[in-house]
């Protein structure tokens, strides 16, 4: 009985021990986009890094919003802020900015562009109920990272879809253009087959009455070279009768 209760006593503290080790794996992020000499930024730091839960229930994760607090020129997650901004702001975070720092982001519980020294509450709810991590999520192209939000078009997606619509309408274009000149090149080929076949047809029909012609000319001047011979050819023998008869006469007077 004894080594069973020793037993559960280990089990136990065992567990005791582990589970302060679940909470600090599990510790929350929060994020704290800023710029460059943003003197806010650097106060809001201070805040967050007094807090009593620093480094054991939560951590601070700087995202660099712009490169300096001057010119305001895009820093290295720009693009990362103006998504997570306008994704809050669409689920009813009025005070989500990408325009202003610092812009802190604490789970999918808060999200606002001014400095604050009201967040150990939050933090801690977020600790107890579990970070969701909604700027992770947008960083790694998902979809559904945080309940009634919607995230921005992405541009460069949006123009290379539209770049490749506009790229498959101009093949189509082009291989509509070949098969319409392709079409129109065959029906002129066979027109002019046509067109030749016409011509020859014409030349062989002109032909054939030229050679109609000369043969009917031919035959109508034999026919009429024919009669006139059977014409004079009978006068030529009267004419010799009566010279004949003549000279019988001249014969006979004698």
């Amino acid at each position: 009985m004894k080594k069973f209760k020793s037993l559960l006593f280990v089990l136990f503290a065992a567990f005791v021990m582990f589970v302060p080790n679940v909470n600090a794996a599990e510790k929350v992020k929060v994020y704290l986009f800023e710029a460059g000499g943003c003197p806010w930024c650097e106060k809001e730091t201070e805040y967050l890094e007094g807090l009593v839960g620093y480094n054991d229930t939560f951590e601070v994760i700087k995202k660099q919003l712009y490169i300096d607090h001057v010119n305001w020129e895009p820093g290295a997650d720009y693009d990362l802020g103006y998504k997570v901004a306008t994704l809050f702001k669409s689920a009813g975070f009025e005070d989500a900015s990408y325009q202003g720092t610092p812009f802190v982001v604490i789970s999918d519980l808060y999200a606002a562009a001014a400095y604050s020294t009201d967040l150990e509450t939050i933090i801690n709810q977020a600790y107890q109920e579990g970070d969701k991590d909604v700027v992770s999520c947008v960083a790694n192209g998902g979809e559904n990272c945080l309940e009634g939000g919607t995230l921005p078009v992405d541009d460069a997606k949006t123009k290379k879809e539209d770049d490749g619509t506009v790229g498959a309408v101009i093949l189509l274009v082009i291989v509509a253009g070949f098969v319409a000149l392709m079409i129109y090149a065959r029906k002129t080929n066979e027109v002019d087959e046509v067109k030749t076949l016409n011509e020859k047809k014409h030349d062989d029909d002109k032909e054939e009455y030229k050679v109609n012609k000369e043969t009917k000319e031919t035959k109508e001047t034999k026919e009429t070279k024919t009669e006139e011979e059977q014409i004079s050819k009978p006068k030529t023998v009267k004419q010799t009768t009566k010279k004949n008869n003549n000279n019988k006469k001249n014969t006979k007077r004698k």
